[in-house]
């Protein structure tokens, strides 16, 4: 008898240290999880105050001109994929507000603008008004940059293929 109340008296002692171990571990889990989630809002923050000190100073000082180059040749490709997609998708852009559109609509659903031209320049078209309108007002040089998007991202688009 007194084996087995040895061995109780073991098993029961392992089984609070494993429970004191694992609520040590939670608490750990629940920590590290926290820290991360405010690390997470830090980049959201600081992605947000990038983001309005771009758009308040679009004339950038020679520290920032290459990261703003940057972003002006993501957003011309962004805009030039996003036409790719919807030609995949079998849709186009509508003119008048930018939504995607099914091939075989004759109006748009979001706007209800007719759908005339179908082809691939209205589409790039549209693509190029959609960026402008996500893109600051009040600046031509943003304005001015999505006409000259689609003859610019046939050429970065090969440039990018080939140094990748």
């Amino acid at each position: 008898m007194a084996f087995f109340e040895e061995l109780g008296k073991v098993i029961t002692g392992t089984g609070k240290e494993v429970t004191t171990k694992a609520k040590a571990l939670t608490e750990t889990l629940q920590l590290k999880s926290q820290i991360n989630g405010e690390k997470i809002k830090l980049e959201e923050a600081y992605a947000a105050i990038g983001k309005q000190f771009y758009e308040a100073n679009m004339e950038p000082g020679e520290a920032y001109s290459k990261a703003y180059e940057a972003v002006r040749s993501i957003r011309e490709q962004i805009a030039a994929l996003e036409i790719a997609l919807t030609q995949t998708e079998g849709s186009h852009v509508c003119a008048e507000c930018g939504a995607k559109v099914s091939k075989d609509s004759a109006f748009c659903g979001k706007c209800g603008a007719a759908l005339k031209d179908t082809s691939v320049q209205a589409e790039a078209e549209a693509g190029e008004e959609a960026q402008a309108e996500a893109e600051p007002e009040n600046t031509q040089e943003v304005g001015e940059k999505p006409e000259t998007a689609p003859e610019s991202d046939g050429s970065q688009t090969q440039a990018e293929g080939s140094s990748e």
